[in-house]
């Protein structure tokens, strides 16, 4: 009952189920209203951790926070399910994720997902007005406060409206936007307008928050209050917000700013808490299987599974300490394209994050127990006859994992990563390869055990591109589709072989997403597009 009465929650509060007191943890009056009346209160809701951690600290100790673009992990060509792979084994767990893959509606408009994306969202909004319309209202402490909490509301407003933008919009300046929720008043649904108006409200609000945040003396950055925003976490933001619409002279000043004020990159392949442990062993059988011919060892980042909210809160790279929780749809095997993109023996990133082996723990056609002529039975073992097909497509059975032990905790919040390639990728635009090479050099001399191979990358255009992808991972390849299709005409089609009876190889086809698709604009939940009397995107129907 309590989960239905969250996801009734439209607008996080339009409906009249919610009141200030959901958001604000005060204790309601009689009529439901919190009370709000020191600009202490305001502070102190700015600072809370979960305004972008999500779920906050409790419940990433557990290995699960809410799922932001969760879903697109699915819709680009860095993901790829084999139909053969999967039917071995992967589609007992996997059946919604297939769903998404194959780009239906069924998963993508379901209430429960609704929960893990566009619900928080919306929340998070109401709270940020929450702030700003009672700025002026509370007994004030002093202006400095004033302004930081106002430049903090801005920003995260925009923040989350940017995210809604992204994934529910296409590209084009005149294409059906969002809308924008600056108030709130009970029943009243921003009405969509364009991407264009949208998008203007994000910059002002931008715009609005740098003056706040200047004001207030939040100029620098400090790592510790990293989930409190300062300016430069506003021009972090506002160089992604640049690229994506292709301002990259913007961008380039924004990012360049950003690592003006705070450029640590983690060099975590030396750190001891990225450490890889021994886990477990999957055993390859001999011809007879009948013995044990060898091993395929699993290792995790123990220490830094175990540390939860901790390690993504002290990770030095966060402008922003927000991340999504990729993989509870069990695992997101990568694409051959992507496979191969990466120097698997000297790239730490693909060591440490990729080279998990964790889809064959799940594909039990593939994978599992055996008994020996001995009488040893071994847990995960893989027959001779499987390895063969196996070892002609080694992508299949590597998936994501970063913070999580067994899942795949992705980056959202912006990151000095992220600074470097955007400003590495406007100087290759702008015909500065040298000044891009560097930059790309500069963040893989952190990634790389071997600084001859980190150095050997050109400043192309298409150089940064795939080190954005080998960075950023395969939740960020749609937003960069999206883009690269909207300011460029790239070009960037899907392509896959899909099953169109998921438990049946005979029932392979193609499908095809074009650049000018209308359904790179995900679809909104069905109920939530009802009740704001929006029409469902084109092609959801």
């Amino acid at each position: 009952m309590k989960m239905k009465l969250f996801l009734g929650i439209l607008l996080a509060g339009m409906t009249g189920l919610a009141s200030c007191s959901d958001y604000l943890d005060e204790t309601p009056d009689k009529s439901g209203s919190a009370y709000i009346y020191h600009m202490d209160q305001l502070y102190g809701m700015m600072g809370s951790v979960d305004l972008y951690l999500l779920d906050g600290p409790s419940s990433m100790a557990y290995g699960f926070i809410n799922a932001y673009w969760g879903e697109q992990v699915f819709l680009n060509d860095a993901a790829e399910y084999d139909p053969e792979f999967y039917v071995r084994g992967l589609e007992s767990g996997s059946a919604n994720a297939y769903d998404i893959y194959s780009w239906g509606s069924d998963e993508l408009t379901d209430q429960y997902t609704m929960g893990l994306t566009w619900t928080p969202s919306w929340e998070r909004i109401y709270r940020f007005n929450t702030v700003l319309e009672n700025l002026d209202l509370v007994q004030q402490t002093t202006q400095d406060d004033y302004n930081q909490v106002k430049g903090e509301a801005l920003f995260g407003r925009a923040y989350y409206h940017f995210l809604l933008m992204v994934q529910y919009c296409l590209w084009d300046e005149d294409a059906p936007g969002i809308g924008y929720r600056d108030n709130t008043t009970a029943g009243e649904v921003p009405e969509r307008q364009t991407v264009g108006y949208t998008l203007g409200r994000i910059y002002a609000d931008l715009d609005s928050a740098m003056v706040a945040l200047t004001a207030a003396g939040r100029t620098s950055f400090d790592i510790e209050t990293n989930f409190r925003p300062t300016v430069p976490t506003v021009q972090a933001f506002r160089a992604r917000v640049d690229l994506y619409r292709g301002n990259y002279e913007s961008a380039l000043q924004n990012a360049t700013a950003a690592l003006n004020a705070y450029n640590v990159l983690e060099d975590f392949k030396n750190d001891p808490e990225y450490a890889l442990t021994p886990y477990m062993n999957i055993y390859l059988l001999d011809e007879t299987n009948s013995a044990v011919a060898g091993t395929l060892p699993i290792q995790i980042m123990m220490d830094l599974s175990e540390r939860g909210a901790e390690a993504v809160a002290e990770y030095t790279e966060f402008y922003l300490p927000n991340m999504t929780y990729e993989n509870y749809y069990d695992v997101i095997p990568i694409s051959e394209m992507f496979y191969n993109l990466w120097d698997r023996e000297n790239d730490a990133r693909w060591l440490h994050f990729y080279s998990s082996d964790s889809p064959l723990l799940y594909a039990s056609g593939a994978c599992e127990s055996a008994a020996l002529p001995d009488g040893t039975v071994l847990p995960y073992a893989i027959t001779w006859e499987n390895q063969q097909w196996l070892n002609e497509q080694p992508w299949s059975w590597h998936s994501y994992s970063r913070f999580s032990c067994n899942g795949s905790g992705s980056l959202l919040g912006m990151t000095t990563a992220e600074m470097y390639l955007i400003k590495a990728e406007c100087e290759a635009r702008a015909g500065n390869t040298g000044a891009a090479a560097e930059d790309l050099k500069t963040l893989r001399r952190t990634r790389f055990y071997d600084q001859t191979a980190a150095d050997n990358i050109q400043g192309t255009l298409q150089d940064v591109i795939d080190e954005r992808l080998r960075e950023m991972g395969v939740i960020w390849r749609f937003f960069d589709i999206k883009r690269l299709n909207g300011a460029d005409n790239a070009g960037i089609t899907i392509s896959r072989e899909i099953l169109t009876d998921p438990t049946d190889l005979n029932s392979v086809t193609t499908l095809e997403i074009a650049p000018d698709d209308p359904r790179w604009a995900l679809p909104f939940y069905n109920i939530e597009a009802e009740l704001m009397g929006w029409e469902q995107n084109p092609g959801w129907d």
